[in-house]
């Protein structure tokens, strides 16, 4: 999908990324139980530097660096992997660097957010750059990807601190435009291989903070385009924020329904259902 994106927007995913940084940082900088649990078998900690070193990912590819671990086997893993090869390689990541005293992993997120962002303002947002698995997306979408990332794995921590940490749909917003609809409508390499599903949907997402648009999923095969008034499977409205944790599977999307958060309706709304229920995000 072409990304079509205004300076005011660019400009709002970049100081949305500063912000949640600096509030990742906070919290950290605040937690005395790094080694609490957080997320599958991720500490606190674990899950912190994790964090960071998706930053340096992103911080490198968005220059156009494909070597930004400066690990020559995990570059080229990151590289060549699709989604179900992202566990393994999170595991060897985190062994190749150690660090997980919290204020360092705190400065070395807060460095690579900072050289994210300074590389970010000379670049068209809509410019391909590399990125994991061999796909290529905007530039914009790198910088949203973080923001995803702080959001997601923030409320991780948070919960495990039981802490709060509030994600607004506008941060989600961003995520879900400038993230998730261009890497499952752009050019994904070998990211998305191997997830396909038999048959074809078409959906159309619209809430009061993103673009609308059709996805249509057909034997593997996904299309983004924007929203255009052709005939659908299904509509599905929805909150932002309850989408993004939806899809990253932190919230059931049977509660995301019954509380009116998703929703969708048309000719066959068990379709979105069922797509959502099955889909497969990094």
């Amino acid at each position: 999908m072409e990304l079509d994106i205004t300076d005011r927007r660019w400009q709002d995913a970049r100081d949305a990324l500063d912000a949640a940084a600096e509030r990742f940082s906070r919290m950290l900088l605040a937690c005395r139980a790094p080694d609490r649990p957080a997320i599958g078998d991720w500490s606190v900690a674990q899950t912190a530097a994790h964090v960071a070193t998706v930053a340096r990912l992103n911080a490198g590819l968005i220059g156009g660096d494909l070597s930004p671990l400066d690990a020559p086997d995990l570059d080229r893993g990151w590289q060549e992997a699709g989604l179900g090869g992202f566990a393994r390689l999170n595991a060897l990541t985190l062994d190749h660097f150690p660090e997980r005293a919290l204020d360092v992993v705190s400065n070395t997120l807060l460095e690579e957010v900072d050289l994210l962002l300074t590389r970010a303002k000379s670049v068209d947002p809509r410019e391909l750059r590399p990125w994991l698995g061999s796909a290529r997306l905007p530039a914009a979408a790198h910088v949203a990807h973080q923001l995803n990332e702080i959001l997601i794995h923030g409320l991780d921590i948070a919960r495990a601190l039981d802490v709060p940490w509030p994600i607004s749909a506008h941060e989600a917003a961003l995520t879900f435009d400038l993230f998730l609809m261009p890497m499952l409508g752009g050019q994904s390499g070998r990211l998305l291989q191997g997830g396909g599903d038999p048959g074809r949907v078409t959906l159309e997402f619209r809430s009061k903070h993103t673009t609308p648009v059709v996805l249509t999923s057909e034997n593997g095969r996904l299309r983004v385009e924007p929203a255009d008034g052709r005939r659908i499977d299904a509509r599905v409205t929805f909150d932002p924020a309850t989408m993004m944790l939806t899809i990253f599977r932190r919230t059931r999307l049977a509660r995301a329904v019954v509380t009116g958060k998703v929703f969708a309706f048309g000719r066959r709304p068990w379709a979105a259902v069922g797509y959502l229920r099955g889909m497969r995000s990094p």
